[in-house]
């Protein structure tokens, strides 16, 4: 009794380990199996006209396509089977091509050999030998249809498999390179916050010896910017009235050390756009403006950001600091590798004697 009790058991975990095998093969291979049932009924009644002399002449049995449909699916799980074991083979070091070649000629030998195993079995079986196999062309047009069959449902499943192969391979390198970018974007961001520490830190350090008044508002300010900075560092995207803020405050900041040297005029109609785009991006546009260009009480630096029709446009005039070494414009392969990842357009960037403007994409919020 207790012997019974656990085969049932046994027996019970084995059907529902296949039947959930079976449930998955069905769910990842049903459009190709509803081609190959398709292409059975097609095919068979394509057969069957050209036998028929006319409507009155034409038989149709219901079975015959069902029966050639499970053909198919015998031939794909061989190939599917022969395809898994060649391919755990890690000594095998071909290329793609010649594995799928040698799929095809292991799958046509054995599709063969089993035709003429299982057929032989039936005759002896049935008393039926001499009829199926009693002549070289009874042996022969076996065979040849045997052939015909697996180049039909073999070749169809190999093109299947080679498909599923090369998409999941996509798959695999998209995502590879999804990671990649993502560990540049997080590599820059790491190298922006301090770049945007030490340059304030400078700042705060000439402030010191200068006024300490001055310094204390600063110290408080650029507190509360370094709070953001420190927020948004992980957020992949903020909206553009938050990058609009930040920009200002930081213009702010950069106001107490050098008053009205320079102008940031901001299109009001950008504080009320829905949209989102990277973090720091704007006030590291701010920055380089500051930091390349030498303003002056009568020919300060103004800074514009405005919408236009490719996205926003920061733009400023140009007045260069004499003898002062270019930078390696880390800000602005940040920027660039970054809108490459999220919007996958590239930034604009214009430059002459007189000024220097750079186009963001935007990502628009429906």
């Amino acid at each position: 009794m207790k012997f019974t009790k656990k085969l049932h058991h046994k027996l019970n975990i084995f059907v529902t380990i296949n039947m959930k095998k079976v449930v998955i093969f069905l769910k990842e291979n049903l459009h190709f199996l509803f081609f190959l049932f398709a292409f059975s009924w097609l095919l068979i009644l394509k057969n069957e006209l050209l036998i028929s002399r006319s409507f009155e002449d034409f038989r149709f049995h219901i079975d015959a396509p069902f029966w050639f449909f499970l053909n198919g699916i015998f031939i794909f799980l061989l190939v599917t089977f022969i395809k898994k074991k060649v391919d755990n083979n890690s000594q095998l070091k071909i290329s793609i091509e010649k594995k799928y070649v040698l799929f095809f000629g292991i799958g046509l030998f054995c599709y063969v050999l089993y035709s003429n195993v299982l057929g032989l079995l039936v005759a002896f079986i049935f008393n039926t030998f001499s009829r199926n196999f009693g002549s070289l062309y009874q042996i022969v047009y076996k065979n040849f249809g045997s052939i015909i069959d697996f180049l039909i449902f073999g070749g169809f499943s190999l093109a299947y498999l080679y498909f599923k192969e090369n998409r999941k391979y996509e798959e695999q390198v998209k995502d590879y390179e999804i990671s990649k970018v993502k560990n540049e974007v997080t590599q820059l961001r790491t190298q922006l916050n301090p770049h945007f520490l030490f340059n304030n830190l400078n700042v705060l350090d000439h402030l010191i010896e200068e006024d300490t008044e001055k310094a204390s508002s600063f110290l408080n300010r650029f507190s509360e910017l370094y709070r953001y900075n420190l927020f948004s560092a992980n957020k992949e995207l903020v909206s553009i009235q938050d990058e609009l803020t930040f920009s200002e405050g930081y213009f702010e900041l950069m106001k107490v050390k050098y008053n009205s040297y320079y102008n940031l005029i901001i299109e009001e109609e950008l504080k009320l756009l829905k949209a989102i785009l990277p973090p720091f991006c704007i006030q590291v546009l701010v920055e380089n403006a500051i930091t390349h260009n030498r303003g002056t009480q009568l020919n300060p630096i103004n800074i514009k950001i405005e919408q236009v029709k490719e996205g926003i446009k920061v733009s400023n005039n140009k007045m260069a600091f004499k003898n002062k070494k270019k930078g390696n414009g880390i800000a602005l392969k940040n920027i660039t590798k970054q809108f490459h990842y999220f919007v996958k357009k590239p930034i604009l960037i214009k430059e002459n004697e007189t000024s220097f403007e750079v186009t963001l994409p935007l990502i628009n919020l429906k």
